[in-house]
């Protein structure tokens, strides 16, 4: 009886102390630190976005990483910091989810060749050179993101050597993550882009259309685009059909739709072909309860790309000047290129920008894409931040900053301006980001100013955390070629 009565009581004790731990874990202990380097950001402000303003904001913390993870958040006095810790002195600074850039292009640069079809500048600069300088230097663009905080990016159209910039993206450690879409077909062609490789092929029946969404599903895109551009006689309900043929390749591959559609027309047929994306804001007139419904229905995304009209403006008016962000952040050889219509000799300048330079017009960004953006946040809506960098004016990194400006003089509050960029930026990438909470990845972004009492502290960036390896973002920058 008592050999008995011992195998019981080990038993029970047993018991006992798996009910101990299973009562801890569900109470938020935490789990014990994995092997491998531990980070520890300490005493910290820590912004979550997704929360509402009053419990956005939970000061004096710690944030433990191990290896590619948050480990821990917690109040500074609470959290031990596990011996030999990389210690990361937080007093007085902010840290927030990693950023994403929803709408980007890898095979443009920003310059003022990057876009022939738009400002031909092939006397002066080759657009072949401009292509293989961009394919040469797309590490060094890598890191120019990472530089200004962002941590995942969307590339929402380019050539089939967007599949092998993404799987660079995924094999270098000072990269961002990276979400990509293959040509985009289109009901125009632009041949001036293509080489070989074109980034946009033309389209003209629902037969060729789902032929080109299946070439390029065979390299598993993120996304299927569809550029919707509608000419004046241009027959609609044949180019909605053409965009339903495409999500329905795409949405049967388990892929999403992304269409570039900037007239409430084009927009209300995409959403009802099954778009799940819009690349760019409704420009030409207010959105209406039509369009919201529709775009509640499909759980669109929302990206409203502000800044891009003035990029063109400013660059092609030679008005473009770098902000204080873009001079620390930016690509040199870039900038170094931005200032070019001052020795490019006259001749060799596009007539319709010759006459852009005589007589400049003001630069604005589109009302209506403005006053829109709000109708579309209050209808609840997801906005996601995006650029459209690599356009002319646009600069890869930076150009974030800018964006959120213009979002937050739209009438976003930081806030939300910070949110469209964090936790619902994520649900553009595709991934697991935007939230710092144990077990999420360690994408994370320090800053010296808060960034919810001015969108503009965003570019006060400090350090950059990427799959928590820390990176300087000066560093960074110096380290291009």
């Amino acid at each position: 009886m008592r050999a008995r009565d011992g195998a019981a009581g080990r038993t029970a004790l047993v018991l006992v102390a798996a009910l101990v731990v299973l009562l801890a874990g569900c109470a938020g202990a935490p789990a014990p630190l994995p092997d491998g380097d531990v980070t520890a950001i300490v005493g910290i402000t820590v912004v979550n976005p997704e929360r509402g303003r009053s419990s956005a904001i939970e000061r004096d913390r710690t944030v433990l990483i191990a290896g590619d993870r948050i480990h821990r958040v917690g109040p500074a006095k609470s959290v031990t910091i596990p011996r030999g810790a990389k210690i990361i002195d937080g007093r007085g600074r902010w840290l927030i989810p990693g950023l994403i850039d929803s709408h980007v292009h890898f095979f443009q640069s920003g310059n003022l060749y990057t876009r022939p079809d738009v400002a031909d500048f092939n006397r002066w600069m080759p657009y072949a050179r401009e292509v293989a300088r961009n394919g040469a230097r797309v590490e060094a663009t890598f890191k120019v993101w990472l530089a200004s905080g962002v941590t995942g990016v969307v590339d929402v159209g380019g050539p089939f050597w967007n599949f092998e910039m993404r799987a660079l993206a995924s094999k270098s450690a000072a990269a961002p993550e990276v979400a990509v879409a293959g040509p985009l077909i289109s009901f125009v062609a632009r041949p001036a882009l293509d080489l070989g490789d074109p980034p946009i092929i033309r389209v003209a029946t629902e037969g060729e259309a789902r032929a080109l969404a299946a070439r390029e599903l065979a390299y598993k895109p993120d996304y299927i685009k569809v550029w919707f551009i509608h000419r004046e006689g241009d027959d609609l309900p044949a180019q909605e059909a053409i965009v339903k043929a495409t999500a329905d390749a795409a949405h049967s591959a388990g892929v999403r739709l992304a269409v570039h559609a900037t007239e409430l027309a084009t927009a209300k047929a995409a959403l009802r072909a099954g778009a799940d994306f819009l690349v760019h804001s409704v420009e030409d007139l207010p959105v209406d309860g039509e369009f919201l419904a529709l775009a509640r229905k499909n759980r669109a995304l929302y990206c409203p790309t502000l800044f891009v009209y003035q990029g063109y403006g400013y660059a092609l008016s030679n008005t473009w000047r770098p902000t204080k962000a873009e001079r620390r952040l930016a690509d040199p050889q870039i900038l170094g290129m931005m200032s070019d219509l001052d020795r490019i000799p006259g001749a060799l300048v596009p007539e319709r920008i010759r006459a852009r330079l005589q007589k400049p017009a003001p630069v604005q960004t589109p009302a209506v894409a403005m006053q829109n953006l709000r109708r579309v946040m209050d209808a609840g809506i997801t906005v996601v931040l995006g650029t459209d960098a690599g356009n002319i004016g646009t600069l890869h990194g930076p150009s974030v900053f800018r964006e959120a400006a213009l979002m937050q003089a739209a009438g976003l509050s930081p806030l939300e301006v910070l949110r469209s960029a964090t936790s619902d930026g994520a649900r553009a990438l595709g991934r697991e980001r935007g939230i710092i909470a144990p077990g999420k990845i360690a994408d994370l972004v320090i800053l010296d100013a808060d960034p919810l009492a001015d969108s503009a502290n965003l570019a006060a960036v400090r350090q950059v955390i990427r799959r928590g390896r820390v990176f300087d973002p000066d560093a960074l920058i110096r380290s291009l070629n």
